[in-house]
């Protein structure tokens, strides 16, 4: 049976929300070995130029990522205002309440 609108919002939605978990942690095990190659006197200084500009790469990502769980929490809030269906909306409920403390943590409310 194909999802229906509410479970394709929901888990696009929760998908969102468990990325920015998996690039919060890249990001701090990058900025943790660029810390490392920093203090090691062998590292060739290309190689260190390298891994900050993979660090900067994740960290310019987040801001994008965040306004894009916000487009899906709207979303997702506006369906709910007018859905009249059978499912359950614990679900959406949930993912909307963590989408909004992940923002609100990271001050993009």
């Amino acid at each position: 049976m194909a999802p229906t609108q509410l479970e394709i919002k929901v888990k696009s939605l929760q998908r969102l929300v468990k990325e920015e978990s998996y690039y919060q942690q890249e990001a701090k095990d990058q900025a943790a070995h660029v810390e490392r190659l920093k203090t090691d006197p062998k590292i060739d200084p290309y190689d260190l130029k390298k891994q900050i500009e993979v660090l900067q790469d994740t960290q310019r990502l987040l801001p994008t990522l965040y306004e894009k769980i916000k487009q899906f929490m709207d979303n997702l809030s506006q369906f709910l205002e007018t859905y009249s269906g059978e499912e359950s909306t614990t679900d959406a409920k949930a993912i909307l309440a963590d989408a909004e403390k992940l923002l609100a943590s990271n001050g993009k409310k």
